[in-house]
């Protein structure tokens, strides 16, 4: 069974993603969480450590997401992107749940380390997944290339359709993956 820290996170997570961080007050995310005040606080004793559990629980929930798919190839490697899209054609298409978080706390050192965290960690898995399949590659930088693509696309996403970006920085990365001879 999930804790009650994490049944709280998850609901935090959801109601920062439906309502962004500005307009909820503490006593609608209480309620969202479906917890007394006292409880909520026992777990996340500032409105900056609700924001960081939403971001942790939300950095998993990704992690789950995009973890898997094929085990080789450039396929392999482009799985975090394919399954981005996914996430923003079926899941949430209203930007980065964490830059957001960044922009409504850009002072907050605990929101900026689990922005951080979270941003190196994906960078991380598009450099596990190419020294995977092409072990003598310069991962880091192609590692770097496709990150800032990743990072595009969830912005792309909300201008010109989740479809039309998941093609156009499909493309990209399929070009970026040839360059070095991933197929």
């Amino acid at each position: 069974m999930i804790d009650m820290k994490h049944q709280i996170a998850a609901r935090l997570h959801g109601q920062f993603d439906e309502m962004g961080f500005a307009a909820p007050g503490v006593e609608t995310l209480r309620e969202g969480a479906d917890v007394s005040l006292r409880t909520l606080y026992k777990y996340f004793p500032s409105r900056e450590a609700m924001v960081v559990g939403a971001l942790e629980h939300r950095d998993q929930a990704y992690d789950d997401w995009i973890g898997a798919g094929p085990d080789h190839g450039a396929d392999h490697v482009l799985h975090i992107l394919v399954r981005l899209a996914d996430w923003l054609s079926g899941i949430s298409n209203s930007g980065c749940l964490f830059r957001n978080a960044l922009s409504a706390y850009p002072d907050s050192t605990p929101v900026r380390a689990a922005v951080e965290a979270h941003k190196s960690g994906l960078r991380t898995k598009f450099r596990a997944r190419l020294t995977h399949v092409a072990p003598d590659c310069d991962a880091g930088a192609i590692a770097h290339q496709l990150f800032i693509l990743h990072e595009g696309l969830t912005e792309a996403a909300r201008l010109i359709g989740p479809d039309e970006a998941r093609t156009q920085t499909l493309h990209s990365a399929r070009l970026i993956l040839a360059a070095a001879d991933i197929t």
